[in-house]
């Protein structure tokens, strides 16, 4: 794991620890230059009627590795911020699964980013993302 300053620490615990990602269960295994990497298994609410995991719940939870992605890119007055998402699904999304997200960095500029997700179970790819973000300043 990348040596985080205290201002991306608290960012990651509030992505990771608060709110949505705490009640998703998702658990932060990798950050580094670039890449960020998360795992979670599917509660019971998030599956749909047939036992499957909802798209939506996916398409959500995209938003935290590519945010971790960045995160060693960010200042303390930066705030990413999600202007545009493609998701693909490219298989079933199995509801009894433990799932694996692994975001990257593929272009930072002064104003914004750019980055991929792949969602995978069993190590095959069940769904891939890019995210373009506006890096914001906080006002």
């Amino acid at each position: 794991m990348a040596t985080l300053l205290p201002h991306q620490q608290s960012m990651l615990d509030t992505a990771t620890m608060t709110g949505y990602g705490l009640w998703s269960g998702v658990e932060c295994t990798e950050v580094g230059e670039g890449i960020g990497r998360i795992r979670f298994k599917p509660r019971a609410e998030m599956l749909t009627p047939w036992g499957t995991l909802n798209g939506g719940v996916v398409t959500s939870l995209v938003e935290v590795p590519s945010f971790i992605a960045l995160l060693t890119t960010i200042s303390e007055n930066d705030l990413p911020v999600t202007n545009d998402i493609f998701l693909q699904h490219m298989r079933p999304l199995p509801g009894d699964a433990t799932y694996e997200m692994v975001g990257k960095l593929i272009r930072r500029g002064k104003t914004m980013a750019w980055t991929e997700v792949d969602v995978n179970v069993n190590g095959v790819t069940v769904s891939i993302a890019r995210i373009t973000k506006t890096i914001a300043k906080k006002s």
